[in-house]
Formats: C-alpha cells, sequence, structure tokens
C-alpha cells in the first residue's frame, strides 16, 4: 500500500513540474481544431505572431521598469504601435476561433529581462539592438507569410499591419543613430 502511495505522489509531482507554455497550449488547441492544412497554418501564423508581439511587449516593458530616460521615451512611443498590431490579431484569432498565447514564452521573458542586469551605460545600446533585431525577424515573417497565404483576412491585416512595424524599426533606427552620437 505503502509502494502505490509514493508512485502516485511521484507521478503527481513529475506533471506538475511539466507544465506548458501558453503558446504550446495554444499550438495544440489549434491541431486539434483544424482539419486541413491551410487552415492550421493560418492558425499557426496567428500564434507565432502573438508570441512576437507578446515579446517585443515584455523588451518594451523593460525599458519602462530599467528607467532610463532616453529608452523610456522610446518605449513609450513603440508599445502603444504594438499593443494595436497585438489586439488586432487578438481580435482576429477570436474570430475564427484560434486559440493564442496570452504572455511572452518564458525564455523570451528571461532574455528580456536579463537586460535588466546591464550596466546603465549599455542598457540603452544593448536594449535597441534587441528590439531592433527582434522587431526586424518580425517583419520578415509578416512578409514572408504574407508572400504565401491565400487567406483575403490575413492579407488584409498583413497590409495594415506592416506600416506600423515599420514604423517601429524606422523609430528604432533613429533611437540608435542618437546614441551613436552621443
Amino acid at each position: 500500500m505503502k509502494y502505490i502511495i509514493v508512485i502516485c505522489i511521484l507521478i503527481g509531482m513529475v506533471s506538475c513540474n511539466q507544465s506548458k507554455e501558453s503558446k504550446e497550449i495554444a499550438e495544440e488547441k489549434n491541431r486539434a481544431k483544424f482539419e486541413n492544412k491551410p487552415d492550421e497554418k493560418d492558425a499557426q501564423f496567428v500564434v507565432e505572431t502573438t508570441s512576437s508581439l507578446h515579446t517585443l511587449i515584455a523588451l518594451t516593458d523593460v525599458a519602462l521598469e530599467k528607467n532610463s530616460a532616453h529608452a523610456v521615451a522610446t518605449a513609450n512611443k513603440v508599445k502603444p504601435e504594438l499593443q494595436n498590431l497585438l489586439d488586432e490579431v487578438e481580435a482576429y484569432a477570436s474570430a475564427h476561433v484560434i486559440s493564442i498565447p496570452t504572455e511572452a514564452t518564458e525564455n523570451s521573458t528571461r532574455e528580456a529581462r536579463r537586460l535588466l542586469d546591464e550596466k546603465p551605460s549599455e542598457f540603452d545600446e544593448k536594449w535597441c539592438r534587441k528590439l531592433r533585431n527582434t522587431n526586424k525577424d518580425f517583419i520578415g515573417e509578416l512578409e514572408s507569410y504574407g508572400a504565401k497565404t491565400s487567406d483575403l483576412n490575413i492579407k488584409t491585416w498583413l497590409n495594415s499591419a506592416l506600416p506600423h512595424a515599420r514604423t517601429i524599426q524606422d523609430n528604432l533606427v533613429d533611437f540608435e543613430n542618437q546614441l551613436s552620437q552621443n
């Protein structure tokens, strides 16, 4: 009897330690929901886009927490744009019954928060570089999927989202140029 109780406790402990991230849960739910490949690929794109936006927003939050005057000004400029894009993706997901992550992945959050350990003199540059590169990758994902998808709703959203993502990139390049002049 004691042996069975010990086994049950061990199984419970192992299953508790295997918590899944919001992104993984969304992907599993979508695989079960969508029977044809194009719909499943569109759902996966929406999951990836949502995850990328959560990561970008987490990076802006780091600048606000670090409270570096220059980075805060830039973060305050780009965060509303990112939040608007996220709101639009969430509305699309809701309308199409697509499960999406509710937060950045644990790894992305850890990477973003690692920037808080930077010296104040190095924070702005490293933060800007990380955010700019992450946004550049995000733009690449949007452009790439826009060329592949046949879903007109996604194409329409991409056509409106890309200018906003590029404006964010322009703001980050301007901030980086300001830093190099100092």
